[in-house]
């Protein structure tokens, strides 16, 4: 129950994406931590949507990811200006003006006293609303990729948290005002941010069936599994015998079954992981990531310093997050899982060493506690 003093925080989320809904838990974790007497409540706005229009952002947009992304690549260009500008845009526009009653209604009901989104959905929402109304209750948004689209162009909000100076660039250059853009990193669980011992390492990697001193890839494409995930197994089993493999295949049960199968024909050496909360855990025991470069998911591994592997990025956003690694010297690239076949995934003594200088030079662990201190203004 709250009292009449305790502050709330009001963390929203949206329906497209499963780093924006990580994104959330994170600064809801850290919250608890740092914050034991503020009220926090963690929704995302998808409830509030009808179900046509959660099949239209969720499952739609999987669908273009995965099967026909030069759709998403289009849908993302061209929607990358000012409303007006584009039919798609306008088509976008009409959209929001469907869904924005019900979400404002069920926030004002909440009465919180911040309110931060790491969608851009709700934000602009909520920009809008606080451009027509005497809304005094400060909305600050979470820029959780390494690139900027024109859906974050809210220029009335009170706090924009960005990744790096190319995009708080981008924000002043589209009309946000320098003061309102922090440089904070992306918010991660409190579970990334913390050293992991080498007798730690150890004893995890033996409770799950690997020798002490094996080197591990750990393969991640996003929280449904996405991608060719067991021809890209089989490759890195084949091609580095050395090494073993955890594969987090997320909710997919399909990609779960057919990687317990490949499990049979490489006994010890690869683990299937369905979705799990302890990826922090799994990303300690391994040496290379193999990853989507989504922004959370690639926030995660630099907050752990992990050199990773980029393969298979969504046109648009994630081909940006790739530009951006790729000029901090920081990744690998393989178009695609047959070219692991012949990539050089595995870095040179001296090329670690960059990799790990950079990363440090980087890397904001502590990102989703600094975003709550300016955010809640402490």
């Amino acid at each position: 129950m709250q009292t009449s003093n305790q502050k709330h925080l009001l963390i929203l989320s949206g329906p497209m994406g499963n780093g924006h809904i990580r994104a959330a838990g994170a600064l809801e974790a850290c919250a608890e931590e740092r914050y034991p007497h503020l009220k926090i409540t963690n929704v995302n706005v998808k409830d509030y949507m009808p179900f046509i229009y959660k099949k239209l952002f969720h499952d739609l947009y999987l669908y273009f990811a995965n099967n026909c992304p030069f759709v998403w690549s289009f849908i993302y260009y061209n929607t990358d200006k000012p409303y007006p500008e584009t039919a798609l845009g306008r088509f976008f526009l009409w959209f929001r003006r469907r869904i924005r009653k019900r979400m404002i209604r069920e926030v004002l009901k909440y009465n919180p006293d911040y309110i931060i989104c790491s969608h851009f959905l709700p934000a602009e929402i909520l920009n809008e609303y606080k451009t027509q109304n005497d809304f005094k209750v400060p909305v600050s948004v979470v820029v959780t990729d390494f690139s900027l689209h024109w859906v974050y162009i809210n220029t009335v909000l009170d706090n924009y948290f960005v990744n790096c100076t190319e995009v708080k660039n981008l924000l002043i250059s589209r009309g946000v005002e320098d003061k309102r853009i922090h440089i904070t990193g992306c918010p991660v669980f409190p579970e990334f941010t913390r050293e992991y011992l080498r007798d730690e390492v150890v004893s995890l990697r033996r409770k799950n069936g690997f020798d002490a001193d094996t080197p591990i890839f750990l393969v991640m494409m996003g929280g449904n599994g996405v991608g060719k995930m067991t021809r890209l197994c089989e490759i890195l089993l084949k091609r580095f015998s050395g090494y073993g493999v955890i594969a987090m295949a997320g909710a997919n049960p399909k990609k779960i079954q057919a990687l317990q199968a490949l499990e049979k024909d490489y006994p010890g050496r690869l683990l299937t992981v369905p979705f799990t909360d302890e990826v922090a855990q799994y990303l300690a025991m391994s040496d290379i990531i193999v990853t989507k470069p989504g922004g959370i998911s690639t926030s995660e591994c630099i907050a752990m310093e992990k050199p990773m592997v980029i393969i298979n990025p969504i046109p648009g956003q994630e081909e940006r997050n790739v530009d951006y690694l790729i000029e901090r010297g920081i990744i690998t690239k393989a178009h695609c899982e047959d070219s692991l076949q012949y990539r050089e995934v595995l870095p040179s003594s001296d090329r670690l060493k960059f990799i790990a200088e950079q990363l440090k030079n980087i890397s904001l662990p502590n990102a989703g506690y600094d975003i709550l201190a300016i955010a809640l203004k402490e």
